[in-house]
């Protein structure tokens, strides 16, 4: 029976429910990208393979650490801390390289390499701020689950870099944006593209335990943010993937419906064509039999197709105007 008090056993079923959402939106996006494969795509995997390593850490110290060396135990800790920053800042990029892949504008992807550029070197200084503030302070590896006790210094770097890089990632495609003439389209890419606002409340909620409480509760909320991270970048390319679905599937019904259209039109004009043939060939039959002219019996075989039709367009007629009742 698990102990859901046990903050290893909170850690734990945090990881495994977080990470299993935010894997199969990564598995879906690569199926649906499947053959297009950018790299946007090659960042949202990289992404995916840290939170594997994550996985790996959080799993390594849940499951029964008095079994590991305290090498072991502290490996695990760094493998979980460098696998937090590497998570986060490759779905940025992933977002950022999806932003470079659907602009067309040269000057503004240039510009937007350099920012590439600087969210990794930013993601190697948090990595390395992690060890020069870790290991000048040895005591709390001698623990049977080893936790670096991070400063404000850390937490800071954190936010400010975390609110910045959401501020570019939601500022960066609003020229893109405003370029669509379809409000709606832009308004749909404008919502999706501002999903980053999510990863910096997160963000912020992991800030605010840094600099209070510390403990599990800093490591659940590092793992909620990770994991919406990964999600959020997969957002654009799921939700597209949706629409563009329901759409195809909303252009099929009509297609069906014009083709049923078409045929049952078809039918009724060679049913009308073989009811006039057989009419005059009737009327030449007669003619022959009576001596009586052929123009006046297709007169009134004449007349009576009309009469046909002219019903036909009444009933048409009355159709239209229940329809535009029921419509209003």
């Amino acid at each position: 029976m698990l102990n859901l008090q046990d903050p290893l056993v909170q850690i734990g079923i945090t990881s495994a429910v977080c990470s299993f959402v935010a894997v199969s939106s990564t598995v879906h996006r690569i199926y649906v990208r499947w053959g297009r494969l950018w790299a946007d795509d090659a960042w949202a995997v990289f992404s995916m393979l840290s939170l594997f390593c994550q996985i790996a850490g959080v799993f390594m110290r849940v499951s029964n650490p008095v079994h590991l060396s305290p090498l072991s135990r502290v490996a695990s800790y760094y493998i979980m801390a460098i696998s937090f920053y590497t998570i986060i800042w490759a779905a940025r990029l992933s977002i950022l390289f999806s932003i470079i892949r659907l602009d067309p504008d040269q000057d503004q992807r240039r510009r937007l390499f350099w920012v590439a550029g600087l969210f990794t070197t930013v993601c190697l200084v948090l990595i390395a701020q992690l060890f020069w503030v870790c290991e000048p302070k040895p005591d709390w590896k001698k623990a049977l689950s080893p936790q670096c006790p991070l400063d404000k210094e850390v937490a800071i770097c954190q936010l400010i870099s975390d609110i910045i890089a959401d501020v570019i990632l939601i500022l960066a495609p609003l020229k893109l944006l405003a370029g669509l003439e379809d409000k709606t389209l832009r308004l749909r890419l404008m919502v999706i593209f501002s999903t980053c606002i999510v990863t910096t409340i997160v963000s912020l909620v992991h800030a605010a335990y840094i600099l209070t409480l510390g403990g599990s509760k800093v490591v659940i909320a590092a793992l909620v943010e990770d994991c919406i991270s990964l999600i959020v970048c997969n957002i654009p390319v799921v939700i597209t993937a949706s629409i563009r679905l329901r759409e195809r599937t909303q252009a099929k019904k009509v297609t069906e419906h014009s083709t049923f259209m078409k045929f049952a039109s078809r039918a009724m004009t060679q049913k009308e064509t073989r009811f006039q043939t057989t009419a005059f060939s009737l009327d030449e039959l007669a003619s022959r039999v009576t001596g009586k002219p052929e123009v006046e019996i297709n007169s009134s075989v004449f007349d009576l197709v009309t009469d046909k039709r002219a019903t036909g367009t009444i009933r048409e007629e009355r159709t239209s105007t229940a329809k535009d009742y029921f419509d209003a």
